[in-house]
């Protein structure tokens, strides 16, 4: 393998370049993290805030693994600088995300939280050095599809959320998973064209599988008792169909067209896609 300083034809390129001047630092929102007061809110909204806090935490540390692996993939398979640099910022965020919700979930507790990671759920589908094809599938699956679903759903938590500790939490945390699923659109509007045939074929199958199944996977939120919804909604918890309206708009309006301009036909395996049930 040969490197030498190639850069993508996408916006990311001239996002790295102001980077390498920089002159493009991402600046965090400060967590007033002193002013909340779990006494606030009845146990039923900080119990599902809770629940809410402590799967995106493993899910985020869980993260760190999977998006280092990709840094590698991305380097070792010869991808343009620009797609490097970003995905080599990841992990660092996620590890950050980490941080975060494990602070917010002790917070929300009244004590130290400890939250089990388990090592079934760690990435055995993918190898610690990627082949380009589990590159390429992992791209689709995580950072285009993924990430942009996460995008949506915790913006959707940030617009709700009247609490101040809660809002700037996933303010912060939304604005960095804008950057990592732009990483995985740039990523295929690089990769895309580079395909044979039976590369497309195969990733609009495994795509397919994924798609079929996301409203399902989806469909049922954290739905608080009548008693404590305000409250809960005030924590940024979202209940079943808020969540399910971001599921579907997302999916409509961005991820599946976006898969469409690849030639990967998103949309006849949304058409068949397996429904939530009430």
């Amino acid at each position: 393998m040969q490197i030498r300083r190639l850069l993508t034809e996408t916006p990311l390129a001239r996002h790295h370049e102001r980077v390498m001047q920089g002159r493009a630092r991402r600046k965090l929102t400060p967590i007033p993290w002193d002013a909340f007061d779990r006494r606030r809110w009845p146990d039923a909204a900080l119990r599902l805030a809770l629940d809410a806090q402590q799967k995106l935490a493993m899910g985020e540390y869980l993260a760190v693994d999977l998006f280092a692996r990709v840094a590698s993939a991305v380097a070792l398979h010869g991808a343009p600088i620009d797609l490097v640099a970003a995905a080599a910022t990841i992990p660092g965020d996620e590890i950050r995300h980490a941080d975060f919700t494990l602070r917010m979930s002790s917070l929300i507790a009244g004590k130290d939280v400890v939250v089990p990671v388990k090592k079934e759920l760690l990435a055995t589908r993918y190898s610690m050095r990627m082949t380009q094809e589990e590159l390429d599938d992992f791209v689709i699956e995580v950072p285009a599809i993924g990430e942009t679903l996460a995008c949506a759903l915790l913006k959707a938590c940030a617009d709700r959320a009247t609490d101040p500790t809660v809002k700037a939490l996933y303010a912060n945390i939304v604005r960095d998973e804008v950057h990592h699923a732009r990483f995985g659109w740039y990523y295929l509007t690089w990769r895309a064209p580079q395909w044979t045939q039976a590369e497309r074929q195969h990733v609009a199958d495994r795509m397919g599988a994924n798609v079929v199944e996301i409203e399902r996977r989806f469909w049922k939120g954290r739905d608080a008792p009548a008693s404590a919804r305000k409250s809960a909604s005030a924590l940024g918890v979202l209940d079943s169909r808020a969540q399910q309206v971001v599921v579907k708009r997302i999916m409509e309006d961005e991820i599946v067209p976006a898969l469409d301009a690849l030639g990967l036909g998103a949309s006849h395996a949304w058409k068949v896609r397996r429904r939530g049930k009430a």
